[in-house]
């Protein structure tokens, strides 16, 4: 039998190999373009791709919200607190936080709140809990002790 796509005598049935199926699929049935409808980003207005809601400066932009509206009336507390400081991380690696503040240490730190997610009302917006004042970045010891002991 002679291939389909380069004419090659061969045993199997339509093609001498992988690759020349492939070249004869590819040229006879070709990839459907993706059709680009373009909107606008729902916070600044710029046009972007239509897979996307936000643009690339806006996805960074987090809206912010009190802490009764970060627990979930369906989820526990815990995934509210696991939100809360996943944004302080991010702040803290924009202040530059990468030192201990006790020690010194500066291979792996940990972002401490000061003043503990728990203690604050529920009316308490997260870019309070999270602001400058109540985080710093400590070593895993250094945070444990601050934690466990008060030091």
């Amino acid at each position: 039998m002679k291939c389909l796509s380069c004419g090659v005598e061969h045993t199997n049935p339509k093609f001498c190999g992988r690759s020349c199926a492939a070249k004869w699929t590819n040229k006879h049935y070709p990839k459907k373009k993706k059709t680009r409808i373009d909107k606008n980003c729902e916070i600044c207005g710029i046009s972007i791709d239509s897979r996307s809601t936000r643009c690339r400066k806006c996805c960074s932009f987090t809206v912010d919200m009190t802490l009764n509206e970060a627990i979930y009336e369906k989820h526990h507390r815990s995934s509210a607190y696991a939100l809360i400081r996943t944004r302080a991380r991010s702040i803290a690696k924009k202040l530059g936080l990468d030192t201990c503040f006790k020690c010194g240490y500066n291979k792996h730190v940990e972002i401490a709140h000061i003043k503990g997610i728990s203690t604050f009302e529920g009316d308490t917006l997260i870019s309070v809990i999270n602001s400058k004042e109540n985080l710093m970045a400590l070593c895993p010891n250094c945070h444990w002790e601050f934690d466990n002991l008060g030091k």
